[in-house]
């Protein structure tokens, strides 16, 4: 290869890595949240005891639990309910048929979702819950109550209950307490402690449970001897939607023009290679005087290995020529 195939090929590997921009990545922007809803009219979670065997039947039933996430923004999800009546078959308990656990004349949970915000509601109308064993005693009686949460997406959310005009625990009117549970014991029968409107909210959810009642009933009757666990009763949360991500700005096509001169000056000659330490401690290795001290950035790699080439572009060619003019003194 002659010396000047060798210059040319070390300048374009120089300006190639000189001019290849480092690669940077993008994050990619977070999904937006449709937000959730849930509501549920009645949910028991007891575990029932048998007499003629030393098992738990567990009892884990929900009436008109529904859910609503949005399957996409702007998409408004449309209302959705359910009936009135929950029966269940409970296994070991003698009685012909299922188990009615709890009968209404209105039951109806509601969810909404879309782009202005969540909401879950509940309304209840003259409805008594039963707990196996017990058939001909309500557990629980209450003429009208409702829940509602809703979460806005400009605004704060809340919740809201409404106290049942009328209650019965075990046939027994009761008042339910604002500030506490309520607990009512029956001789023979059991003890019911009953909660009213318990509610929680945040930034982005709101909770509320209109009665939460715990259960601890020995019937004795239809070979149920025990029934422990929970009740609720007009349950709804729901959480508000994150607001879709904004659009990004396209960059500027063409740079902006700057005041740089277009050819680096030549460097001067160092008269003083001695430096001298800059504050209280000294660098062991001092650096040449005149070269200022920069911070190292992506493109320090690509510059330093395309130094190099051009300086071993430089060498090559220096080398070449002195051999031409050695060559030809000798013809001469």
């Amino acid at each position: 290869m002659s010396s000047r195939r060798l210059v040319s090929a070390a300048a374009v590997a120089a300006c190639t890595l000189l001019t290849v921009p480092p690669a940077y990545a993008v994050p990619s922007a977070p999904a937006p949240s449709p937000g959730k809803a849930r509501a549920v009219t009645a949910e028991l979670a007891l575990d029932v005891s048998l007499l003629n065997k030393a098992i738990d039947v567990p009892v884990n039933l929900a009436l008109n639990k529904v859910e609503t996430p949005a399957q996409r923004w702007g998409s408004p999800q449309p209302e959705a309910g359910g009936g009135s009546v929950l029966t269940a078959k409970v296994d070991g308990v003698d009685q012909q048929g299922p188990v009615t656990l709890v009968k209404a004349d209105v039951g109806k949970s509601v969810t909404r979702s879309d782009a202005k915000g969540t909401a879950a509601s509940v309304q209840l109308v003259n409805a008594d819950v039963h707990a196996p064993g017990l058939p001909a005693t309500a557990l629980l009686g209450l003429e009208a109550m409702s829940a509602e949460a809703t979460c806005p997406v400009d605004g704060q959310p809340s919740a809201d209950v409404v106290a049942p005009a009328r209650l019965t625990v075990l046939g027994k009117p009761v008042t339910v307490g604002l500030y506490g549970p309520t607990k009512v014991d029956v001789p023979l029968v059991g003890s019911v402690s009953v909660e009213f409107s318990k509610r929680t909210t945040t930034s982005t959810t709101a909770a509320a449970s209109a009665l939460e009642v715990q259960v601890a009933v020995n019937p004795l009757n239809l070979n149920v001897a025990k029934v422990t666990g929970t009740i609720t009763v007009a349950s709804v949360s729901c959480e508000k939607p994150s607001a879709p991500p904004a659009t990004p700005t396209a960059a500027p096509t063409t740079a902006p023009a700057t005041d740089a001169p277009t050819s680096a000056p030549a460097v001067q000659p160092v008269a003083d290679t001695t430096t001298r330490a800059a504050g209280p401690q000294a660098a062991t290795e001092k650096p040449a005087a005149g070269l200022a001290a920069t911070g190292g950035s992506s493109a320090t790699g690509p510059l330093a290995v395309g130094a190099a080439t051009l300086v071993a572009g430089g060498a090559a060619a220096l080398w070449a020529t002195r051999r031409r003019r050695a060559a030809h003194a000798r013809r001469h």
